[in-house]
């Protein structure tokens, strides 16, 4: 479970202010929005989070229940679909109906309803969806009133009370609910970006007043911010699969959903351009690397690393090793040409006397060593900087790349913002071009050729996973 600013909750992430406010025994939540940032979503998923599948009460004046179950499948799993109920019968048993259709009701007696479940259900949740298809028919002193009135039960009930309502603005309810959300939504880039905004939360300290989310799978979830140190090296959850790494002309990610976007993969004998924005670590690379060096190794085939930024061979291997099986660690190379200490089984050293570059020769001898098998290349473009040289990089890197795409099945070039003059030639030459920023303390990864959405990078212990921002 993450806690750093976001917690799940029954398998749903939202922000962990959002998730203490609302286990409580009894509240009144209002969730604002304009049309279409998920206010629905967010209350089923509230809904979820909480586990009840019977003592809750769901009204809606906009669809039908059975478009509810369309529109979120997996409320399937988690509570029956409506029924045709009697609701003395409810009574009885101390439940009440699920879901109601009040497309067609009058406020007046939709008010009553509610007031009635109210007065007769121990504890109950009750969403309404939406406040201001009632509200819109009362004068202001009836509203406010009103408004009181569910409060005043709400408290005696012991009930949760969360109202939707599609206007931003400051009403009479505000003043009265004990939390109030806003969900928003604006643009980063040509690519929509959601937010939800902890405006007031009574009883809850909000340590960050607002978070990006996604309804990827019709569920709202939220992100953690960007925290650096949680990308140090530790111990995996999991072990690696040797999952099938590649098809005629791709090789694959290790992320379905990038290699869907992308197509399929990344191509093969192509180059993949990792751009990392200034204020995202080196680390995030190694963890986002990690899945397809563990998927290579584990399947038989191997991995020429060539070092970037300050990573030493004891620094890979500390955060790529743990992922590899311990029999197949040697198919793992570091090209190193510094002193070797304490990894030496996975050091490839250049020849001294050796006239071509010893990038080339290194891929040359370790696909003279693996013949059939796949080859992945991943080097780091500071140290190619410094070999060539603020003149000779361009001229350096373009025979260079000539050479690598003919040696291995798949390169992969990372490189910080910082480094101008590289990344503007690699970025017209790749095949592919990834990058990772910062949204908002947030940290995301998207395609930049080709075109894709943004994924968030997900860290809840190795291995990191992509989540689709939609």
């Amino acid at each position: 479970m993450n806690t750093d600013g976001e917690k799940g909750s029954r398998n749903v992430y939202m922000p962990d202010e959002l998730v203490r406010f609302i286990q409580r025994n009894t509240y009144s939540l209002l969730i604002k929005g304009f049309a279409g940032t998920g206010k629905t979503t967010l209350a089923l998923t509230i809904l979820k989070a909480l586990g009840s599948k019977n003592n809750f009460f769901y009204i809606s004046t906009r669809v039908s229940p059975k478009q509810l179950f369309q529109y979120y499948p997996w409320l399937e799993k988690f509570v029956e679909k409506p029924k045709s109920t009697n609701p003395g019968d409810a009574h009885e048993h101390g439940l009440m109906p699920s879901f109601e259709d009040a497309r067609l009701d009058e406020p007046e007696s939709l008010f009553e309803r509610i007031t009635n479940q109210l007065m007769d259900i121990k504890s109950p949740i009750i969403i309404i969806d939406s406040w201001d298809a009632i509200a819109s028919f009362m004068d202001k002193e009836a509203r406010l009133n009103n408004e009181r009135v569910l409060q005043t039960w709400r408290e005696r009930a012991g009930a949760k009370l969360i109202f939707i309502s599609e206007y931003p603005a400051d009403t009479t309810l505000d003043f009265l609910v004990d939390g109030i959300v806003e969900l928003k939504q604006s643009y980063h880039e040509n690519v929509r970006v959601r937010e939800i905004f902890l405006l007031k939360l009574r009883g809850v300290r909000i340590e960050r007043p607002s978070y990006i989310y996604t309804l990827d799978n019709s569920i709202f979830r939220s992100f953690a911010p960007y925290r650096p140190v949680k990308f140090k090296p530790q111990p995996r959850k999991k072990t690696a699969t040797g999952d099938e790494i590649a098809t005629a002309d791709h090789v694959k990610s290790g992320y379905p959903a990038l290699d869907g976007s992308l197509g399929g993969g990344f191509p093969r004998k192509g180059v993949v351009l990792l751009e990392l924005d200034s204020h995202v670590n080196t680390a995030v690379a190694m963890a986002f690397l990690e899945r397809m060096v563990s998927n290579f190794v584990s399947s038989n085939n191997p991995v020429l690393f060539q070092p970037f930024d300050w990573m030493d061979p004891r620094t890979i291997m500390n955060y790529l090793g743990p992922s590899m099986p311990s029999g197949k660690k040697s198919l793992f190379k570091i090209l190193w040409t510094g002193k070797v200490g304490g990894v030496a089984d996975n050091i490839m050293l250049p020849e001294k006397k050796q006239h071509s570059d010893p990038s080339i020769a290194a891929l040359a001898q370790m696909k003279q060593k693996h013949p059939g098998r796949l080859l992945l290349n991943i080097m780091g473009t500071d140290i190619m900087q410094r070999s060539y040289g603020p003149e000779g990089v361009r001229s350096g890197m373009e025979n260079l790349l000539s050479d690598v795409r003919t040696s291995a099945d798949l390169t992969i070039a990372v490189i910080s913002h910082s480094q101008e003059d590289v990344l503007d030639y690699l970025s017209e030459v790749s095949d592919i071009h990834l990058r990772f920023l910062m949204i908002n303390d947030t940290l995301f990864l998207q395609s930049l050729v080709p075109a894709s959405p943004l994924y968030s990078v997900v860290f809840d212990g190795y291995p990191i996973s992509l989540e689709s921002v939609v």
